[in-house]
């Protein structure tokens, strides 16, 4: 077995992989994985209401903020590309939480002190700022 910082090193740079939108992918998404997704999704959503109607919902809405297709997309990424591209989607998807707490400490200290669209577009400069920072940090110490 190989050690999690040579898989994340071979994830960020022996791939090249570029980032772009592919319209052929799309009508290569079967209406099964469709399906899967939409199943995790709806999974989560229920667990998080049951949460929400047992302990309150302070604690309900903490896990609203799960991800809810990223189980499913990831397994089937495994499933019809690989372990290795499924890692890269999962090493993406902590930049984007990690980033989304940017967001919420951002909006939530300055909301009081300023009009909400601009907290919007504070915040959203925030996790913009951060993702890309932890980004080129990942790809700076994998290199």
């Amino acid at each position: 077995m190989t050690h999690p910082i040579h898989r994340a090193q071979r994830i960020f740079f022996e791939g090249g992989t570029r980032i772009c939108f592919d319209r052929a992918a799309l009508r290569s998404v079967q209406p099964r994985d469709l399906a899967v997704r939409f199943a995790f999704g709806f999974g989560v959503s229920v667990a998080a209401g049951i949460v929400t109607l047992a302990f309150g919902s302070r604690t309900g809405g903490l896990f609203l903020a799960f991800p809810a297709i990223l189980p499913a997309s990831l397994t089937l990424i495994e499933k019809k590309e690989g372990r290795r591209p499924a890692e890269g989607n999962a090493v993406g998807a902590i930049i984007g939480a990690v980033a989304l707490v940017a967001f919420a400490l951002t909006a939530w200290a300055v909301f009081t002190h300023i009009p909400g669209a601009t907290v919007e577009a504070v915040a959203l400069a925030a996790w913009l700022i951060v993702s890309v920072l932890l980004y080129l940090l990942i790809r700076r110490l994998f290199r």
